[in-house]
């Protein structure tokens, strides 16, 4: 057995780094504990990555700037600017433009303009949630400085691995729908099965609303409290 080097007893963050993941979901969307810690209720880019090395989807956010005073619409599928309605660019220091910048030359293999012609023939502006939606990438935790002078890691794509396509010809059920498909699975199972389970269903891991509600939003306790399942011990069964 090798030395043991310094380091090799810290524990890890926890945090996902260095891993394959793709774009399954996006929205626009105040972030809760952003707004708490600077006051802003801006909304944000947030990313919902899936892949082999995660235990379960995570959902990562990158800000966008508030000079043009974004605001989310069409339930967070896209945000518009209310001081300038025309415009559908990040500022090119918000993390939303770094985001994007990266994709750019990543997707181009290096070459700016040939990734922006990607996005083009792709026909979504950067302010839309379909501009992201289904791209690959390996993703590592780089250090940024925040406007206040702190630093902070930001995970960040290094590497493109191309697109994800959803099943063709199958619709996602509603929200309700697959909520409903979602207790009768729960049943007989921890909360860590349920999660493991619903990434296995085709129907119900396409359905981005429904995974951003069980990753969350915490759906299963919501479930609970309306009555729709119980526990015994640790599992998961229908309210007697």
């Amino acid at each position: 057995m090798p030395k043991l080097k310094e380091g090799d007893l810290e524990p890890e963050s926890g945090l996902a780094d260095d891993v394959d993941a793709a774009i399954v979901s996006v929205r626009f969307d105040v972030r809760r504990e952003y707004e708490e810690k600077s006051g802003s209720s801006d909304p944000m880019l947030l990313l919902m990555l899936q892949g082999p090395e995660l235990d379960q989807p995570i959902e990562q956010a990158y800000s966008i700037g508030g000079v043009k005073r974004w605001e989310a619409q069409s339930g967070g599928r896209v945000v518009v600017s209310a001081k300038q309605p025309d415009s559908h660019r990040w500022n090119a220091k918000s993390r939303a433009g770094e985001l994007v910048e990266r994709m750019f030359a990543l997707i181009g293999g290096g070459d700016r303009k040939k990734g922006q012609e990607f996005f083009r023939a792709r026909d979504h502006y950067m302010t839309e949630a379909d501009f992201y939606t289904g791209l690959n990438f390996h993703w590592k935790r780089e250090k940024k400085s925040t406007v206040g002078g702190e630093e902070r890691e930001i995970l960040m794509p290094v590497a493109y691995l191309g697109e994800v396509k959803a099943t063709a010809g199958v619709a996602a059920p509603s929200l309700s729908d697959a909520t409903d498909k979602l207790v009768v699975l729960a049943v007989g199972k921890t909360e860590r099965e349920v999660k493991a389970a619903l990434l296995k269903e085709p129907d119900l891991r396409d359905n981005t609303a429904l995974l951003n509600e069980v990753f969350n939003k915490n759906l299963l306790g919501r479930l609970e409290v309306e009555g729709r399942l119980a526990k015994e011990g640790d599992k998961f069964t229908f309210k007697v």
